[in-house]
């Protein structure tokens, strides 16, 4: 079930039927041939970069030729096909309702958990990587019978896992397959091991995995870990009671863990950016979405009639410009992320909308993924949900997330064998060290990890995130106009 704030009577755009085009769309089509046609009329009404010449019309184009027995692949097909037009498109895509359902609301079947790659050891190869875990969510099976951050997967039903092609499919097949139970040998900090019988489970993550307030003199310092930006009245309860326990400890600094988070709702991004906020800037842009010029100027048939918009300014800048509305009372002057290039979309819109006012400091080993785009999902038969690129958005100085992504102030390595929370992790030491002296160290922390850069077998490895992150970003929520 959804749950959405109650303040947004359409939190996100769902279209649960098929166009229909005079000739165009027979009246005896398959469900794979309308799937097939309305990825391509929707994707060509909202796509951002729509006047690609290659996009053509129906006729030209013909959507049906990619029509298998697969309806999300069928979507997905057509949606990649418009992609390969623009270079800057890595993100449009079609995914199953279920699985679009889970990335808003963060219910779901799940392991509640994922793994990085580092190496133990130099050279950089096959044989000194393994398989850390960078996170767990707390309702999973892998929490109760207690898998933390900083254990290393080292086999899978009692198979060794390496940085290898084998050991990479066996993850793929593991964590984008049909298993439902599994048993992993993990390695612990400690070195001791561990083998535990895993289960695939039903639950609702948790977008704040930890939260703590160090103490320097009169320095509080909030530390949170943020992992994903859902759409529910819980993850916002969520937040901010643990802002009401930092103001109450008299926060007066702050450090936000974005390492692992790759984007979600705006909503909860701009309710995020009005509490880090000063108070004075209350009332001016925060930043502003840019649709496609047919969306802007009204012209918009399909998703109007699904909508019930009367409206022909529901997609015009000034309609979709977000001003700040500061809450709660804490009072920064600065805030600090940590990042990695899983740091992407309505992560990168909260960096990009304080930039303009207020300092910003970034900790990392990598650039940020580099998203200034998004999408609304455009769901098929409660089946297929697409998500074609339809907007960018740019801040109060009419700036965008660089494609390439921000660069780190500071290059520190992802300690990923480390717990959340340990001060000697070389991103939060630094963070820690910023606070409290003005500089970042100087030199790396002791850590057992050679390095986490991932120069030899990067084209392996990737194989495992691309298929995490295609399904993540940033979602457009339209509000009551």
């Amino acid at each position: 079930m959804k749950k959405t704030f109650p303040l947004l009577a359409l939190l996100l755009v769902i279209l649960t039927a098929c166009p229909k085009k005079k000739d165009q769309i027979a009246d005896n089509a398959t469900t794979a041939q309308l799937v097939a046609d309305s990825a391509y009329l929707y994707t060509k009404e909202v796509y951002f970069w729509n006047t690609l010449p290659g996009i053509g019309t129906y006729e030209s184009f013909n959507p049906r030729k990619f029509v298998g027995s697969d309806l999300v692949k069928t979507a997905d097909d057509v949606i990649k096909s418009i992609r390969a037009l623009q270079p800057a498109d890595q993100f449009s895509h079609a995914t199953s309702s279920e699985e679009s359902d889970q990335i808003i609301t963060g219910d779901g079947t799940d392991w509640g958990f994922w793994v990085k790659s580092g190496l133990v050891a130099l050279p950089d190869n096959a044989a000194n990587t393994r398989w850390f875990v960078p996170y767990v969510y707390a309702a999973s099976d892998a929490a109760a019978k207690g898998v933390k951050r900083g254990w290393i997967m080292n086999k899978l039903n009692g198979s060794e896992l390496r940085g290898d092609q084998a050991s990479v499919d066996k993850l793929n097949a593991l964590f984008f397959g049909t298993a439902t139970s599994a048993n992993v040998e993990f390695i612990k900090p400690d070195g001791t091991t561990q083998v535990i019988s895993l289960a695939k489970t039903r639950f609702t993550e948790n977008s704040i995995l930890y939260s703590t307030v160090f103490t320097n003199g009169n320095k509080k310092i909030g530390y949170l870990v943020f992992n994903t930006f859902l759409g529910t009245q819980a993850a916002l309860n969520d937040l901010l009671a643990v802002f009401d326990n930092f103001i109450g400890q008299g926060v007066n600094e702050l450090i936000v863990d974005l390492r692992e988070n790759l984007g979600g709702s705006t909503a909860m991004q701009d309710r995020f950016a009005n509490i880090l906020v000063p108070a004075s800037k209350t009332g001016q842009t925060m930043y502003r979405y840019e649709f496609n010029q047919q969306l802007q100027q009204g012209n918009f048939p399909l998703v109007k009639k699904k909508l019930g918009i009367t409206s022909n300014d529901y997609f015009s800048v000034s309609t979709n410009t977000e001003t700040f509305m500061k809450n709660k009372n804490l009072a920064l002057n600065r805030v600090l992320f940590i990042v990695t290039d899983n740091t992407a979309s309505s992560s990168e819109l909260l960096i990009n909308n304080l930039k303009p006012v207020m300092d910003v400091k970034l900790i990392g080993e990598t650039n940020t993924r580099g998203k200034p785009v998004g999408y609304f999902p455009i769901e098929l038969f409660d089946k297929v949900a697409l998500y074609p690129i339809s907007f960018k958005t740019v801040n109060s100085v009419n700036a965008e997330v660089p494609y390439e992504g921000f660069t780190p102030d500071k290059i520190a390595v992802d300690g990923i064998n480390k717990d959340w929370g340990d001060i000697t992790e070389p991103c939060l030491a630094n963070a820690l060290n910023y606070i409290n002296t003005g500089s970042f160290l100087a030199a790396a922390p002791a850590t057992s990890l050679k390095t986490t850069t991932r120069s030899v077998v990067s084209g392996v490895l990737n194989q495992l995130d691309e298929k995490r992150k295609r399904n993540v970003g940033i979602y457009y929520e339209p509000k009551n106009r």
